[in-house]
């Protein structure tokens, strides 16, 4: 399994976390449904587990970036791209930030409204941004 994939299956596990309060006793769960085992596997994990630990954060860097916008009107599905696509911006180290946002963007264009790619890029260009 190749590293976009294993995103995209993260993906799909963190839109879940909106719905379910006991979503991170979900997740072992979630990963072994999706296939995620070795070093994919790994990533996984660690990027679900790392967006779970720093989520308040994340979500602030998020609001932080909106304007005229609350993180509340952004679709589940933005938000889950956002999640990931932020996460592995600022704690990711082997990921290069521009291959982070073009697999965000690259998500949104698969699971999101035409509308919200430029407003994902926008934001996660915005993280990168302060980043540096």
């Amino acid at each position: 399994m190749k590293r976009h994939e294993a995103r995209e299956k993260v993906y799909r596990i963190i839109f879940q976390m909106e719905f379910h309060p006991e979503f991170k006793e979900m997740v072992p769960r979630l990963t072994k449904e999706e296939g995620l085992r070795g070093t994919q596997g790994e990533y996984a994990l660690d990027t679900i587990y790392g967006i779970i630990r720093n989520r308040e954060q994340i979500d602030r860097m998020i609001s932080d970036n909106l304007k005229n916008w609350t993180i509340s009107r952004i679709s589940k599905t933005a938000l889950a791209a956002l999640r990931v696509g932020i996460y592995e911006i600022m704690y990711n180290d082997s990921i290069p930030d521009v291959t982070a946002i073009d697999e965000a963007v690259t998500l949104a264009h698969r699971y999101c409204e035409d509308d919200e790619c430029a407003f994902i890029n926008g934001v996660l260009n915005k993280v990168y941004k302060s980043k540096a």
